[in-house]
């Protein structure tokens, strides 16, 4: 409707109907080029959008593919893993388990996009959260599987763990607001 209106000439000095100058300019604003230009952005728009559902596919399926060899990599690695202790088996298994859940969920993401063209920042946010967990969960089995820790080592952990402790908050915060916000 608006490149209607457009393509009709304005009269200089006719107030009634017509829109203002501010208003032309921001209907100008909103699509910006020359009309020619527009035409050719509009002839070019479904091979654009072609090639971004083929990158968006391709990427899925190799994001499906990885999660697979993930999950069957955590799964191989448990008889391994039970030779340095079942508490670290248990943590290394749950640390590859939601590295699969951060590949399932942005395959999620990808899926939700090709199917409604729309997107959302909240599975960005769950993988913040996941991958916080997954590097505490690190941390904390790292620190466990040695004997004696220094000093110095303890320290970098409790800070690194007490900034994945803060990133989770300020995440859950944001998904907290974002749920509010979608209610309403």
């Amino acid at each position: 409707m608006a490149g209607n209106e457009r393509d009709r000439p304005q009269e200089q000095g006719n107030t009634g109907g017509d829109k203002s100058v501010a208003e032309a300019v921001a209907v100008e604003e909103e699509v910006p080029g020359t009309r020619r230009q527009q035409r050719i952005v509009k002839q070019l728009d479904p091979f654009f959008d072609g090639a971004i559902l083929l990158i968006y596919g391709v990427t899925a399926v190799l994001l499906l593919a990885l999660a697979v060899a993930a999950l069957g990599y955590a799964l191989a690695a448990v008889p391994g893993n039970l030779r340095e202790g079942v508490p670290f088996t248990i943590t290394t298994l749950l640390s590859e388990l939601l590295l699969v859940l951060i590949l399932v969920e942005v395959l999620r993401t990808i899926i939700t996009y090709i199917s409604t063209n729309t997107t959302s920042i909240r599975p960005f946010l769950t993988v913040a959260i996941i991958s916080s967990v997954r590097r505490i969960l690190s941390i904390g089995a790292n620190l466990s599987a040695k004997q004696e820790v220094s000093h110095e080592e303890f320290n970098r952990a409790m800070i690194e763990l007490a900034a994945e402790g803060g990133i989770i908050l300020v995440v859950a915060v944001a998904l907290y607001l974002f749920s509010r916000r979608d209610s309403n």
